[in-house]
């Protein structure tokens, strides 16, 4: 309802303006407007455009619209995802600014989780593991949603406490078993325990996700390998060769080289 008085308003008063015989303040008005409506809609156009340049591999291109579309001035989510894809690029220290400008202010629960939980990812992705957990572990009572369910349940698979890290993902598995990243910490979490059998299953599972990130397919190999499926495994391998590495990715493609060099001819 609040949303609809602005307009009712400004529709009124240009009818009475136009009825006053005073054309000329109500075209000032309309003009008036229509600048405002057009600036604030181009930085979503802005943003529309970043996401569809970057979708297509043009990242140069995909961040001189974000440029444009942060001058024109950017709501608190998208500054978090301008935030999160200069992150995959390794712009980390203007990544950070965002984060924690935003994070000095008062903002509503959602969107402070949703800040949070992106921000986890830039402290666990430069070295900050236990600021990463924590952060994570702050929010995560209020703020159960898939990605932080991936995030934290792949901070536990790295630490020693692998009871805490089995219950905790088979718990992120519950929640959404059709996530790629949950079911990718499934896999790790198996071959860190050594049960390759198990490990396998997740990887049936992840495989038919399709994902889109070079660590489903080196993990779901080095299973493979393991249990000697090793055309599977170079198959997979080869094909994380395809995927273009971003700041994020934890395997590179001489790791992937030299992860296919290894397996029988």
């Amino acid at each position: 309802m609040k949303k609809l008085l602005l307009p009712i308003l400004i529709i009124g008063l240009t009818i009475w303006l136009f009825a006053s015989n005073q054309p000329l303040w109500a075209c000032i008005l309309l003009l008036i407007v229509a600048v405002y409506l057009f600036f604030s809609k181009y930085a979503n156009f802005c943003m529309g455009m970043a996401l569809r340049q970057y979708g297509n591999g043009q990242v140069e291109k995909a961040f001189k619209w974000f440029k444009k579309a942060e001058k024109s001035g950017l709501n608190g989510r998208q500054k978090i995802t301008y935030a999160y894809y200069l992150m995959r690029e390794g712009k980390t220290e203007e990544s950070e600014a965002i984060f924690t400008r935003m994070l000095a202010f008062k903002l509503t629960p959602d969107m402070k989780n949703l800040a949070k939980s992106n921000y986890a990812i830039l402290l666990m992705k430069t070295g900050r593991i236990d600021e990463a957990r924590e952060e994570l572990e702050e929010i995560f009572p209020t703020y159960r949603v898939t990605n932080v369910y991936g995030s934290l349940g792949y901070l536990y698979i790295l630490g020693d406490d692998m009871e805490k890290a089995k219950e905790f993902n088979h718990e992120a598995y519950d929640f959404n078993k059709d996530n790629a990243i949950i079911l990718d910490n499934m896999v790790q979490l198996y071959t860190k325990l050594g049960d390759y059998e198990a490990a396998y299953q997740y990887v049936c599972e992840l495989m038919e996700k399709k994902p889109a990130f070079i660590e489903a397919y080196y993990n779901a190999a080095m299973v493979e390998k393991e249990l000697g499926k090793f055309c599977d495994a170079k198959a997979h391998l080869e094909h994380a060769l395809t995927i273009r590495p971003t700041f994020l990715t934890t395997v590179t493609h001489e790791n992937l080289q030299d992860a296919i060099d290894s397996l029988p001819a």
